[in-house]
This record gives structure tokens, C-alpha cells and sequence, in this order.
């Protein structure tokens, strides 16, 4: 018997719906969906329906589903067929082929009597780094960005509150950097350190995200004399006592505990601490439960190195109302990027590939940074004729009636005088 469904028609009830909206938007964006939506409905099927009796026999499997099966199975035949084949190995096509069946199917060995059993891998098993798009081999993605391609973005700021002040201080976007999305921001911070620096434009202080603030991020920026500015990565501690709530010198020695008990001796060997207490003391101790100090074979023990002594400091600092004094400028970046997004269109971008997407990407910041500097320059001048004091109301009044004046007579102007035939030159501008 025959059996067989448009690939058209809709489902009343959606047999993907257990995916979720996420998934279910990444899977159409992915092959699959592209071969559901474009490849399947255009199968041959009714080539091999007269093959199939409809009043006789065992019902059939769904006949598009089965001939998309087949065509599946055939590409990976065509890699195996032309895989020592030189000319045929070394085309785009088929390396984009064989790069999507190692990295999002799965070839399980032929048995005795049967083929090579092909299927797709879950998608946790799927590597950030798999193949996107064949358009685009260079791509990547994200659970958190998508697919395609991040862009990190360095500027300036203005700490002053005071509105005359922002307007008439120059910010710019000092580095650009595009890499596929797969590629963590922690690795982000230092060659854009580097890169400011080597054109003489390496800041003394940097705000950033947590992701940037780690503890190797911020010793190795302190050796390009730049001070990071990030809350501590990572959880937040234990319920209980921390270093934290431990007296210690700026040596990094411990000199008593949250109870006020002091260690009988504290060493120090290869970047680690280890300072001893007495275990009858720590053992009648009421807060022995919370205490992070344990017992040893002679003494109570508490362990720890300098990274922890670091992150331990970072984290009681990043309470304080200095911290968030400082940190509260790093929320402008967002602002930024709004901006570079509206101005620009940077996340659809026209182009493909690595070294394409960064051209734009560059000279879509240097178009925000012209904007910025003409927005400056602006203010500059406006103060320079209106001086540092507020206008009145009939300086203001007199400001307004001229400007209503002058585009009154602009647009009077040009109804009746075109400007075509006047000007043979016109500017074309692309963005």
C-alpha cells in the first residue's frame, strides 16, 4: 500500500513542539530546515508510486520522508566514492559536504547484511565550531550570541554628569575586533590592550564585563600598566566564612581568624599559604561549622595561594560604593553598541566571510565615530557663540522664529527653483 504526505500541507498539531521556540528557530535555520522547506517538496515522488500498490501489501513508509532519506544517504556515498579522488577532494563543494557529515551526522559501520546506518547528532554533541553555513565556512555560534560572527568594541568615556560637559567631550571607538561567535570573551581583553597600545591609544583603566575580569586577565593587563575595572568571575562563596572575614597582613600572612584566634604559625612555599591553629581550640570554637579552617594530623589547617588572596580582595571591594561609583560607566557601552546597531546596521551585514565582516565592521565604527566628532564639534561651536550661561527666553524665542524662517524660505526656494540643472556634481554615499 502507498503512503504518502504533502510536505506542504500543515500540521494541526506540531510534532516539533517539544523543542521549544529556541530550538525549534535553530533547527530551521540549519540545514535540516533548508532541506524541509526547499528540497523535500520537490522530490520525485511520484516516479517511483507506480512501484507501490495502494490496494495491496503492507503500508509503505512515507514516501517523501523515504526519498529524503535517500538523498542523505547518497551524499554520504559521494564522500566516500571521491574521497581519493584529487581533483574532486580538493573542491569547495565536497569539502563543505564532508565537513557537514563528520560534524553533524554520525556513520555508523555497515553490519553484515545491511548499509551504513547515517544520523544526525544531538545538538549538545555538536561542536560551537560545526560548520553554520556553506555560504560562509567561517562562521560560528553561540548558545548566547547565535550563529555568525561577534564583534568587540572598545571606547573612551566621559565621568562627568554634568550635560555641558558630555556634550562637548569627544568619545570614540578606539578598537574594533570581529571573530567568529564561538570565541570566548575572556580571550578578548589583552589583544585589545595590545592593539591600543601600539597605536598610542592604550587606556589607564578599563571597565569591562565579568567575562573579561578574570584573575589571569587582570595580572597580565597590570603588566601593561592598565588597571581592570570587572566584578570576580565565577560563584559567589559558601555560606559561612570566607579569607575574606580572616585578619591578614598585606603580605598575605593570616594574622587571626573571624573569633579573633591567632595561627600558631603560617607558611609559605611556591605562591601557597598554610597557616596552622590549635585543633582543642578550634574543636570548643561555636563557629568550628562555618569556619573554612580543617582539621590535620597535628594542627587545624587553612589553605590557600595568592590567586585566592586576589579574588578574595576583588570581591569584598566590588561591595563598596567606590567600586560601584566607577563600575556604574561601564552600562554606556551598551548605549554604544544601541548605537552603532541603529546607525549602521552592523548586525546585517550584506557581506560573508571573516575579512569581509571585519572591513565593515571597521568602517561602520569609523562612520560612528564621524557622527560623534560632528556632534561635538556642534556643541563646541554652539557654546563658543552662546557662551557657558543658559539662553533667555526671548534669545530663545528669537533663535526659534529664525530657524522656522529660514526653513520656510529653503523649502519656498526649492519649489520654484529646482536645483537639479545647478549643480551637474552630485555626492553618492554608501553605507
Amino acid at each position: 500500500m502507498i503512503s504518502r504526505n504533502d510536505p506542504r500541507q500543515g500540521h494541526l498539531i506540531d510534532p516539533w513542539a517539544h523543542l521549544g521556540p529556541k530550538r525549534r528557530k535553530l533547527l530551521e535555520n540549519s540545514w535540516a530546515g533548508l532541506f524541509r522547506q526547499e528540497i523535500l517538496a520537490e522530490l520525485p515522488v511520484d516516479q517511483i508510486a507506480p512501484w507501490f500498490r495502494a490496494d495491496f501489501g503492507r503500508p509503505s513508509k512515507e514516501l517523501y520522508t523515504v526519498l529524503g532519506v535517500l538523498v542523505l544517504q547518497q551524499a554520504c556515498l559521494l564522500v566516500e566514492r571521491f574521497g581519493e579522488h584529487p581533483e574532486v577532494s580538493r573542491m569547495l563543494s565536497y569539502r563543505m559536504l564532508h565537513r557537514v557529515l563528520d560534524e553533524h551526522c554520525e556513520v555508523k559501520p555497515a553490519a553484515e547484511s545491511g548499509p551504513e546506518e547515517i544520523t544526525v547528532k544531538p545538538a549538545r554533541e555538536i561542536s560551537a565550531k560545526s560548520l553554520q553555513n556553506p555560504s560562509d565556512p567561517e562562521a560560528g555560534y553561540s548558545g548566547h550570541k547565535g550563529q555568525g560572527y561577534q564583534v568587540q568594541v572598545m571606547e573612551t568615556y566621559c565621568d562627568s554628569e554634568v550635560p555641558q560637559v558630555k556634550a562637548q567631550t569627544l568619545n570614540l571607538i578606539t578598537h574594533v575586533a570581529v571573530a567568529p561567535a564561538y570565541e570566548s570573551d575572556t580571550q578578548a581583553l589583552l589583544p585589545a590592550l595590545k592593539d591600543t597600545q601600539a597605536r598610542e591609544l592604550g587606556p589607564e583603566e578599563v571597565l569591562a564585563d565579568t567575562a573579561y575580569g578574570s584573575d589571569d586577565n587582570c595580572q597580565q593587563a597590570a603588566a601593561l600598566n592598565v588597571e581592570v575595572v570587572a566584578p570576580v568571575t565565577g560563584p559567589p562563596p559558601a555560606a559561612g566564612f570566607s579569607l575574606a572575614d580572616f585578619q591578614m597582613s598585606p603580605e598575605g600572612l593570616v594574622l587571626a581568624c573571624p573569633q579573633g584566634e591567632a595561627p600558631l604559625a603560617v607558611n609559605c612555599r611556591k605562591h601557597r599559604y598554610r597557616a596552622a591553629f590549635s585543633s582543642p581550640n578550634c574543636h570548643a570554637c561555636p563557629q568550628r561549622a562555618l569556619c573554612p579552617v580543617k582539621p590535620g594530623k597535628h594542627y587545624h589547617y587553612l589553605r590557600y595561594d595568592e590567586k585566592t588572596i586576589r579574588l578574595t580582595q576583588r570581591r569584598a571591594h566590588q561591595q563598596t560604593m567606590e567600586f560601584r561609583d566607577r563600575y556604574r560607566w561601564r552600562a554606556g557601552v551598551e548605549g554604544a553598541m544601541s548605537q552603532y546597531d541603529r546607525l549602521t546596521g552592523v548586525k546585517h551585514l550584506r557581506v560573508r566571510g571573516l575579512k569581509a565582516v571585519r572591513f565593515c565592521a571597521t568602517l561602520k565604527a569609523v562612520g560612528v565615530n564621524l557622527y560623534r566628532a560632528t556632534a561635538v564639534r556642534r556643541a563646541r561651536r554652539r557654546a563658543a557663540v552662546t557662551g557657558p550661561g543658559p539662553k533667555s527666553r526671548l534669545a530663545q524665542l528669537i533663535f526659534l522664529v529664525k530657524e522656522h524662517m529660514q526653513a520656510f524660505g529653503t523649502a519656498i526656494t526649492n519649489f520654484f527653483i529646482p536645483d537639479v540643472p545647478c549643480y551637474p556634481f552630485k555626492l553618492k554615499m554608501a553605507a
